[in-house]
């Protein structure tokens, strides 16, 4: 059960990764915003399975690096949370 966790975790991580480098190669630049919610939101899934994982395997090379990526995904979310907060409104200003 402990692999299936990782292999899961793995996989959605490929899928968030390809996904967000297949958009820029299409040049999809102009709706970065939704992805990049998205992609945050998914990285941060994908490494904390990986770091639920790291801990059954008693990897704590890996344990370490997954609990990094977590903190990293989750500080990219709060950014892009702070920026959408502070948008000027369309027809409007920022306050």
């Amino acid at each position: 059960m402990k692999h299936v966790v990782g292999w899961i975790s793995s996989l959605l991580l490929l899928v968030t990764f390809g996904s967000q480098t297949y958009r820029q190669w299409k040049g999809e630049e102009d709706k970065s915003e939704k992805y990049t919610l998205i992609f945050f939101v998914a990285a941060i899934a994908g490494t904390a399975g990986n770091f639920v994982y790291s801990l059954l395997v008693k990897n704590w090379v890996f344990t370490a690096l997954n609990a990094a990526l977590v903190i990293n995904n989750g500080v990219g979310l709060w950014i892009v949370l702070r920026h959408r907060k502070h948008e000027p409104k369309e027809g409007g200003e920022a306050a």
